[in-house]
């Protein structure tokens, strides 16, 4: 099969769960022999291999807002490597409109495939215009009108959660098809100890964008709220890295790494600690979830979205989404818990491979296909 991906979530040089999800698909695919093209955002033309697949960057503009992330909308080009690569299924992420861009220049038995990796209407407009009152159930209206405009035109939508399943639903969307992502199992793994030492200070990590939607001065007042004995890695760079620097300064508790590439020394990292913490309310799924879980992590995560039916009361503790003190509690209560490793990685193997993933996405990709083939008899 010939597969394009088509997004504007990919960052440029950076990290972030698109960049994880197109690496792994593109090994797979690799591995599967499908012929593979991607087609994202960045700051020069290039072309690049990627296992066995293809990767064509385009030179894009960044967004005022948050310079990482890049709107592709050189439709011109994006039109001519569609008809140069001759697809038999393109997947476009659903935060823009690339969908409808794909369905103007495919043949018509070509299916588009949305992947919904990004809520908008939580994502943008709800963190960028909560403090501005009524404007801001505006602004989220307006965005779900937005998303449903650029759902139109893709033939079958993925989704990852069964959180985010059942409002799109309760929203009206249709051809809906809950595959949830996958974590890497070689590459994160336990470090050998089955429970935490009761003796050491417990290791806190974050792993993600340091951006408003990830809300991590949440997880910055909580950790203030710890006891001397807790200890806190952030992982990750963004709009917000200067800021949560200079308060992490002021505690010497706090370790700020930067980003890491997506690889062994990330892997190590996840391994040296105790708990992982998503503060995030805004997650369609998390990877860092998975990694966690897949390193031997327990999980603290915010009540809402992905994490809702990811995170099991046995192997983690969801807390109130914006609530520092419940937060703390959560942490305390589950580092006293001393989940076991092997509980936690046990959950990752057996539900969530990257094989069992994107077994499941091919296998959409060819019922797509033979829908829009027998449309045409």
């Amino acid at each position: 099969m010939r597969v394009c991906d088509l997004t504007t979530l990919f960052i440029d040089g950076g990290q972030g769960g698109v960049n994880t999800y197109l690496h792994e698909k593109a090994r797979f695919l690799t591995r599967h022999g499908h012929a593979h093209t991607v087609i994202v955002p960045g700051a020069e033309d290039s072309t690049r291999r990627l296992f066995g697949s293809t990767v064509h960057t385009l030179r894009s503009r960044p967004l005022p807002s948050n310079p990482a992330h890049r709107v592709l909308a050189r439709f011109r080009e994006v039109r001519k490597l569609l008809r140069a690569f001759a697809p038999d299924v393109v997947e476009v992420d659903c935060a823009y409109l690339l969908g409808q861009v794909a369905s103007k220049v495919l043949p018509a038995d070509v299916p588009v495939v949305g992947f919904y990796h990004v809520h908008l209407p939580t994502f943008i407009a709800r963190p960028r215009f909560s403090r501005f009152g009524p404007l801001a159930g505006a602004a989220e209206r307006f965005t779900w009108r937005y998303v449903d405009y650029c759902y139109r035109h893709v033939d079958r939508l993925v989704v990852t959660s069964h959180d985010m399943e059942a409002r799109l639903a309760a929203a009206g969307f249709e051809r809906l098809e809950h595959i949830p992502l996958g974590v890497n199992l070689d590459l994160f793994q336990p470090n050998g100890r089955d429970a935490r030492d009761p003796e050491r200070p417990v290791e806190l990590l974050s792993v993600g964008r340091l951006s408003r939607e990830k809300d991590l001065p949440t997880l910055f007042d909580a950790f203030s709220l710890l006891p001397a004995d807790y200890r806190l890695t952030v992982v990750g760079d963004g709009p917000l890295r200067n800021v949560l620097e200079e308060r992490a300064a002021r505690d010497p508790r706090v370790r700020m790494l930067g980003p890491l590439p997506y690889g062994s020394e990330l892997a190590k990292i996840y391994a040296g600690a105790d708990m992982l913490v998503v503060p995030s309310p805004n997650e369609t799924f998390n990877l860092t979830v998975l990694e966690g879980f897949a390193s031997g992590l327990p999980v603290v995560a915010a009540r809402q979205g992905g994490p809702l039916h990811l995170v099991p009361g046995e192997l983690g503790e969801l807390a109130t989404p914006g609530d520092p003190m419940d937060f703390a509690r959560k942490i305390q209560s589950l580092a006293a818990r001393r989940v076991p490793s092997s509980t936690c990685r046990a959950l990752a193997v057996s539900r969530y491979s990257w094989e069992g993933t994107f077994e499941r996405l091919v296998g959409l990709y060819e019922r797509a296909r033979s829908e829009k083939a027998s449309l045409r008899r």
